[in-house]
């Protein structure tokens, strides 16, 4: 990650819009499908959701967001928040008009899409929720966590969650059974469980596989279970017999995504080393590698014709991959690839390097407006949490600071809680001295220039 990319970040009530790229808010501009891959989110991405009619996908970030996507036009419907932290998974109900999510804040939010904020909290964990889980009919919302602990809740009734505890760790993933009267869970403690919702919350332990399990996926056909974890191996369960079917080595590391085509023919998994591998769900065969990502692939999903996959990893692009042909489909370029430098100011071209990331947030120029952070035309000698029409969290509009050389500086170096208390942008500090003059030099030598040329329109 670069620091500096949310220098000054958009922050809405408790939530941070964290390092989002200009993409998502350019007036609406359709992309053409060929051009683009789905780019939004400012950090990893843990999560990707394709819904069933296969129209709108949604992604979920390290910055805070949930991002609805029209995956025709490949535009951003909506930006949506309502966690503290990294939201960590993200689900459809089935009538894809509601949505849910969990977050490293231990919050499983219902959403109804369309709108900005969540609906209501449905639970809370008492650590991060690792993954959520619909069932079959969207009455019920099955969540993962940290805590040791799988919690039941019901999306359109009020009331206290169903608390499962059984797994001697954290709960990696979840499940409902193709009936919706189980939930199958699987943790670090090596363990798969069945609970039976309906008669009690005794689990009974499935299989048990000696190392953490990372992800579970049971396929269309309600029977056949994917399991996979630490130890690199993706094996294939018979739900209904116990029996193991197939262990399949392919991966180069540990397994952390798994999705099962809607026709059940396939199955995807993502490594930690960004391998993408399409298996037959009926005999185990490998079909395709692909690789696109640069560092863990934590999502992937197919779309409801198979023909597409999406994937998600810590490098914090959202991939499309064209199926038929084995490839990545295109890779959208920068917005903002050229910055004014001027010539033979070596320190201001450092500077420029610096702020690249930063430029998926903020614009320099008078007419490029606000993105996931407010524009940065005019900042020197500007009030923090002022420009208009831009939505403040309530410590930036009630702080007095005004953004010079110096208050921009300490805001790199020292961290955003100690230069305005009360707000909760996640910005890394760049410990570089010589980074932090470089980039104060591009910003006021870039912005002299806009203002001059702004003077001559």
């Amino acid at each position: 990650m670069v620091p500096g990319a949310t220098a000054f970040s958009r922050i809405s009530g408790a939530v941070i819009r964290r390092w989002i790229a200009a993409a998502v808010l350019f007036a609406g501009a359709a992309v053409p499908l060929a051009d683009a891959e789905l780019i939004g989110h400012g950090g990893p991405v843990h999560a990707v959701a394709v819904a069933p009619d296969g129209k709108t996908a949604l992604t979920a970030g390290f910055d805070y967001s949930i991002i609805y996507w029209d995956l025709p036009d490949e535009h951003a419907r909506r930006v949506m928040y309502g966690h503290d932290a990294a939201v960590s998974d993200v689900a459809f109900l089935p009538d894809a008009s509601h949505a849910v999510s969990g977050g490293n804040d231990g919050a499983v939010y219902l959403w109804r899409l369309g709108e900005t904020e969540p609906a209501r909290l449905l639970t809370r964990h008492e650590g991060r929720v690792s993954a959520i889980a619909v069932s079959p009919d969207g009455s019920t919302v099955a969540s993962a966590g940290f805590d040791g602990a799988v919690r039941i809740s019901r999306g359109a009734e009020d009331g206290e969650a169903v608390v499962l505890k059984g797994h001697s760790g954290p709960v990696n993933a979840v499940q409902f059974t193709a009936d919706g009267g189980r939930v199958l869970s699987a943790g670090y403690d090596g363990t798969v469980r069945i609970w039976t919702l309906a008669r009690d919350t005794v689990p009974e332990t499935f299989t048990e596989i000696g190392l953490p399990v990372n992800r579970l996926f049971l396929a269309p056909d309600g029977r056949t279970l994917v399991v996979a974890g630490t130890d690199e191996a993706v094996r294939l369960f018979d739900l209904e017999s116990g029996e193991e079917r197939r262990f399949m080595l392919g991966h180069e590391a540990p397994v952390l995504s798994i999705d099962v085509d809607r026709a059940g023919a396939r199955f995807a998994t993502g490594g930690a080393n960004g391998q993408i591998v399409l298996w037959s769900l009926a005999d185990g065969r490998p079909l395709q590698t692909l690789r696109g990502h640069k560092g863990p692939v934590w999502a992937v999903s197919f779309t409801p014709d198979g023909r597409e996959l999406l994937s998600a990893g810590r490098d914090a692009k959202v991939a499309r991959w064209d199926l038929e042909k084995g490839v990545e489909i295109g890779v959208k370029k920068s917005l903002e690839t050229a910055f004014y430098v001027p010539e033979g100011d070596a320190l201001a071209a450092r500077g420029a390097a610096v702020f690249g990331t930063c430029a998926v947030c903020h614009t320099l120029t008078p007419d490029g407006g606000n993105r996931a952070g407010p524009t940065l035309f005019g900042v020197f000698g500007r009030r923090v949490g002022s420009v208009d029409g831009y939505p403040y969290s309530k410590a930036l509009l009630e702080s007095d600071i005004v953004w010079s050389e110096e208050t921009i500086g300490e805001l790199f170096e020292k961290g955003p809680e100690h230069v305005v208390p009360g707000t909760k942008m996640p910005l890394q500090r760049l410990g570089s001295g010589e980074d932090r003059k470089a980039l104060l030099h591009f910003l006021r030598e870039a912005l002299a220039e806009a203002e001059r040329r702004a003077g001559k329109n």
